[in-house]
């Protein structure tokens, strides 16, 4: 399981159009995770915490899940000691990643032997799955010659130009 520091995450997602000034800073970073989940074909459990006091309070449910994704707003207590406690009730903290650049949360998450990441270099993994993922979904048009070349090769006359 990956569990996010969710205003953590985006407050480092600027090259990948994340912005604790935007409106939608909580939606626009689960668009990105949901993306990068399918490129990936990633099957792990991913939970983003989220600040209940920070931007906009939770709305409704304080947990729900969206897109394969799990998100709970830490109402009450911080989303850093929500995410360390669950750290900590583990039963196998190794099977846990925090992904967060808050040395107090990493810090604790250390201690308890789960593995960690930062959230940049989260990120920059990100931004290279979406990047490679792009060369493949839509190519350019062929060109003229890569149209005539298939058409030699497979046969059907003439280009249609």
């Amino acid at each position: 399981m990956k569990i996010f520091d969710g205003y953590n995450v985006i407050g480092a997602g600027k090259r990948l159009g994340l912005s604790l000034s935007r409106e939608d800073k909580e939606e626009g970073l689960l668009r990105l995770l949901i993306a990068y989940r399918a490129r990936r074909r990633v099957r792990e459990r991913f939970l983003v915490v989220f600040d209940g006091d920070y931007g906009r309070l939770a709305v409704g449910p304080k947990k729900y899940t969206r897109g394969g994704i799990a998100v709970e707003w830490a109402i009450g207590e911080s989303a850093d000691s929500l995410i360390v406690g669950k750290v900590r009730r583990s039963r196998n903290p190794k099977e846990i990643e925090v992904i967060s650049s808050d040395e107090e949360i990493l810090r604790h998450v250390r201690h308890a032997r789960a593995r960690w990441m930062r959230s940049g270099d989260f990120l920059a993994g990100v931004e290279q799955v979406m990047e490679e993922g792009s060369q493949f979904e839509k190519p350019d048009r062929p060109t003229a010659g890569e149209v005539q070349e298939w058409l030699t090769l497979f046969g059907g006359g003439e280009s249609p130009d």
